[in-house]
C-alpha cells in the first residue's frame, strides 16, 4: 500500500509539470479500498452495534476459509461479546439434515422414497398409498402446517408436545386437507415425521442418528439436537431476542421445543462449514443419491415447484444455487451455497428484527464475493 501511495505521488508530480495538477488522478490508479472482507464488516455494521444483539458469518469456498467474524452480544444482560465460536439455533435451515438422514437410510436399503409413510409409521397408514416419504420431504404430501387444529390437538395433549403426540393427533385426524402431490403447501408436521421415520427405521432417537451419523462424523463437536442438556449447560449458547431494537426481550424457550426434524437443531458457522465441505467429498452419502436432494417437487398436474428435500433451489444472474434459511424463538439463520463454485455463505443470528433480508442476507453477503 505504501509503495502504490509513491507511484500516485510521482504521477501527481509528472501531471503538475505539465500544467494538469488539477486533472484527477484516474479511478483505475486508485488502491482498492474495499475489499469483500471490508463489505462484510460495513454490511453488518449497518444494523448491529457492539451493545445489540447481532450474530456470525461465514464464507466458504473450496474447503477454504475467504471470511469469519461475529458481530454485536451473545448477551445482554451480561454484555457478552458473540465470538464465532457461539452457538445458534439453526431452525429450519436444520429440515436439510433431517433430509439427509432419510437419504442414508435409503441408500442403505432401508426405505424407498416413494414408500407410503404408513409403511414405517402405521398410525399414518389411513392417509393412503400416495402419502409418500417423498411428499413429505417435498413438502406437497397435503399435510397441513402447525395451524389451529393440529395445535389445539397437540396442546390437549400435552403443555410441551413431542413427536410421539404428533403422532397420535394425525392418527385421529381422518382425511388430509389436500390430496398428496396436489399443492406445494410448506409444512414443519411433515419434517417433524420424517424424524419418526428415521427412529422407527433406525431403532435410534432423532437426536441419537443426528450425532452419530452426521454430527460426529463430520467432526461437529458443537453441534446437537434438542432435547439436549447442552442447551442450558453449554456457556457458548448465546442468548436470542425478539421484538424490537429498542426494547429486545430475551427468548430462551418455546412450549414447541421437544418436536424435532423440521428444526431442532444448534451449531455454529464452523461447525456448518465442516458440514457444507461434507456434502462435497461423499462422507454421509453418495453424490448420485444426494442429487436426489436438489431436483424440484413435481406436483400432480406436471408443474414444478422450486424446492428439493430441504433446499429451496433458486437463481442469482442465471447460475443456480441452492439455499435454506430459518427462524425461530428470536434466532434467523440463512445457508446459500454455490456448488458450481464450490462456494457457500453461512449466516447465524441471535435476533429476529432489523435486519435486512431482501435479497436473503447470505446472498446479499455472497455477491460480495461473486463480482
Amino acid at each position: 500500500m505504501k509503495a502504490r501511495k509513491i507511484i500516485l505521488a510521482c504521477i501527481l508530480l509528472v501531471l503538475t509539470a505539465c500544467g494538469m495538477a488539477e486533472t484527477e488522478v484516474p479511478m483505475s490508479l486508485e488502491p482498492n479500498i474495499n475489499p469483500p472482507n471490508q463489505q462484510v464488516d460495513d454490511f453488518f455494521a449497518e444494523f448491529v452495534s457492539e451493545d445489540t444483539p447481532g450474530g456470525a458469518v461465514i464464507v466458504i469456498q473450496n474447503g477454504k476459509i475467504l471470511h469469519q467474524a461475529a458481530y454485536g452480544l451473545a448477551n445482554l444482560e451480561e454484555d457478552i461479546p458473540l465470538t464465532t465460536d457461539h452457538i445458534f439455533h439453526l431452525a429450519s435451515v436444520g429440515k436439510q439434515m433431517t433430509a439427509l438422514g432419510i437419504l442414508m437410510l435409503v441408500e442403505e436399503g432401508n426405505l424407498n422414497l416413494d414408500d407410503p409413510v404408513g409403511n414405517y409409521v402405521p398410525e399414518v397408514t389411513h392417509f393412503g398409498e400416495d402419502f409418500t416419504l417423498r411428499h413429505l420431504l417435498h413438502h406437497t404430501s397435503g399435510l397441513p402446517d402447525y395451524d389451529g387444529n393440529v395445535m389445539d390437538a397437540l396442546y390437549a395433549r400435552s403443555d410441551t408436545p413431542t413427536n410421539e403426540d404428533l403422532v397420535a393427533v394425525l392418527s385421529e385426524m381422518t382425511e388430509l386437507p389436500s390430496t398428496p402431490g396436489d399443492y406445494f403447501e410448506y409444512s414443519n408436521p411433515g419434517y417433524d415425521l420424517l424424524a419418526v421415520v428415521i427412529e422407527r427405521v433406525s431403532g435410534e432417537t432423532f437426536p441419537q442418528f443426528m450425532q452419530s451419523r452426521i454430527f460426529d462424523p463430520a467432526g461437529m463437536s458443537h453441534t446437537f439436537s434438542l432435547p439436549n442438556d447442552k442447551r442450558r449447560a453449554d456457556p457458548l449458547v448465546a442468548m436470542s431476542y425478539t421484538g424490537e431494537s429498542g426494547t429486545p426481550e430475551a427468548y430462551p424457550y418455546d412450549n414447541l421445543d421437544n418436536l424435532y426434524g423440521s428444526g431442532s437443531i444448534y451449531s455454529t458457522t464452523a461447525d456448518m462449514a465442516l458440514y457444507d465441505e461434507a456434502l462435497y467429498t461423499g462422507k454421509f452419502v453418495s453424490q448420485a443419491t444426494l442429487n436426489e436432494a436438489f431436483q424440484p417437487a413435481i406436483l400432480n398436474d406436471g408443474s414444478t415447484e422450486p424446492y428439493g428435500f430441504g433446499w429451496e433451489l433458486e437463481e442469482w444472474n442465471g447460475e443456480s444455487y441452492v439455499a435454506h434459511s430459518g427462524a425461530w424463538l428470536g434466532f434467523n439463520s440463512d445457508y446459500v451455497r454455490f456448488p458450481g463454485r464450490h462456494l457457500s455463505v453461512i449466516v447465524l443470528l441471535n435476533r429476529d428484527y432489523d435486519y435486512p433480508d431482501d435479497p436473503r442476507i447470505a446472498l446479499k453477503i455472497a455477491e460480495f464475493f461473486l463480482r
